[in-house]
């Protein structure tokens, strides 16, 4: 992550913050039926858009934080420190505003059992049936499972783990179609798929440091993409989702490669002023706590757009989600980061390059 400023993987900030407000944008529509501009966006579904930009995202910018000699442990406990400090003030957060009756949806959670809480903490709320305390914390449990397998390909092959991972996980979802298929069984094969994504991101850093041919690069993403269609046409095509339709599925598995490559690969938007300096890249930079904390600005819309009109409801959603946000990033984010940094590793100058076994990266956070 980067403050804005001469920051030269500013072109990242500004697509962390297109997934964010992707996302964003698809509750916002969601929750707020009665402003009429925001029903193109309801039908078109942006949200897997910005779930899977951030995915690729993810797979590009975790190599940058590897340490020499790469150990897998002190890596997976600096991604604990990425991830936690917001994540346990969201929770203390909804929980005071459900026990204080500010927001009564989550009133429950003042009687939630250990078990809940175990659960949600653990981020397996999904696999264990226990009720979410925040929705959007399920993505965080597939990248967790993407910090372990890249921690553990990269301990293996080092820098081969790219490609290793980018054919094995597309066999593996060939693999699960065909079985879901002959079974008449929907599978959930989209939080697969997002691992995927992952190792497509890493490819794309292989590329950027001369370890993978352009042509080899937009050869794994023509795959890529093949095989996410397909996956969403079994998924959401011969079989049905309650919430999300074919197309809401489909379109974002060209879309989203198909932006990230053209960041990667344009050397003139990558040095472009906008997106190295200034507002974008500075708001980008908070796109995790964004992403985290906009259902409580929601749920704050919610209530005011009840009494007051949608329009308002709008309005006070993005204002509580930026305030948030902003404290979020400074108060948490940074020096969780900070602190896990000087707890579990020793980081390379910016001249490291991933090599073998034995890989180090430019220090610059994911």
């Amino acid at each position: 992550m980067a403050d804005g400023g001469n920051n030269r993987l500013g072109f990242v900030e500004c697509l962390r913050l297109l997934a964010a407000l992707a996302v964003f944008a698809q509750h916002l529509a969601e929750h707020m039926p009665g402003v009429p501009a925001l029903a193109g966006l309801r039908q078109a579904g942006p949200g897997l858009l910005g779930v899977l930009l951030f995915f690729l995202i993810s797979g590009y910018v975790v190599p940058l934080s590897v340490s020499t000699p790469f150990a897998v442990g002190p890596f997976l406990a600096r991604r604990l420190f990425r991830i936690y400090p917001a994540l346990l003030a969201a929770f203390a957060l909804v929980w005071a505003l459900g026990a204080g009756g500010l927001v009564p949806g989550w009133g429950w959670l003042a009687t939630a059992g250990a078990r809940t809480w175990a659960a949600n903490l653990l981020l397996v709320q999904d696999y264990a049936g226990a009720r979410p305390v925040l929705g959007v914390t399920w993505t965080l449990s597939v990248e967790f499972a993407w910090y372990g397998l890249f921690a553990l390909a990269f301990h293996r092959w080092g820098a081969g783990a790219g490609a290793r991972l980018a054919l094995a996980l597309p066999l593996a979802l060939a693999g699960l179609v065909a079985v879901s298929l002959a079974a008449g069984l929907r599978l959930p094969l989209g939080r697969l798929g997002f691992l995927y994504a992952c190792a497509l991101g890493f490819l794309a850093f292989l590329h950027d440091r001369g370890l993978l041919s352009r042509r080899a690069l937009l050869g794994h993403a023509a795959l890529f993409v093949g095989v996410s269609s397909l996956v969403a046409v079994v998924e959401f095509g011969a079989f049905r989702h309650h919430a999300i339709s074919l197309a809401q599925a489909l379109w974002p598995s060209l879309a989203a490669p198909a932006l990230f490559l053209a960041a990667v690969l344009s050397p003139r938007l990558r040095a472009a002023r906008l997106v190295n300096r200034g507002l974008l890249p500075a708001v980008g930079a908070a796109s995790y706590s964004i992403y985290l904390l906009h259902p409580i600005g929601l749920a704050v819309g919610d209530r005011i757009g009840a009494v007051h009109g949608p329009v308002a409801g709008v309005i006070a959603a993005l204002a509580v989600t930026g305030v948030l946000a902003a404290l979020s990033y400074r108060l948490l984010e940074r020096p969780g980061v900070a602190l896990g940094r000087r707890l579990f590793a020793r980081r390379l100058g910016a001249s490291g390059a991933v090599a073998g076994g034995g890989a180090s990266a430019a220090p610059v956070r994911g």
